[in-house]
């Protein structure tokens, strides 16, 4: 088990920026490398036209890997 990984164990994190580039990679590692983090909650906010829950659905529609870590979101 990695530190980083030991460290998010059993922790909750928030997360802004997480529909963009650099969010989705660090929600995915994190979710990757510490499957016992408590929560991860992510700040959205409507921009370009779009709804809060239409960017998350889009970044759910990114990867593979969001599919299946999120199906149950969509």
């Amino acid at each position: 088990m990695s530190s980083v990984s030991a460290y998010y164990n059993g922790k909750t994190v928030l997360i802004t920026g997480a529909t963009g580039f650099m969010g989705k990679v660090l929600v995915e590692k994190l979710l990757r490398s510490s499957p016992d983090v408590k929560a991860v909650y992510i700040l959205v906010r409507p921009k370009a036209g779009q709804s809060m829950q239409e960017r998350v659905a889009n970044m759910l529609k990114c990867k593979v890997s969001f599919y299946i870590l999120f199906s149950d979101l969509v």
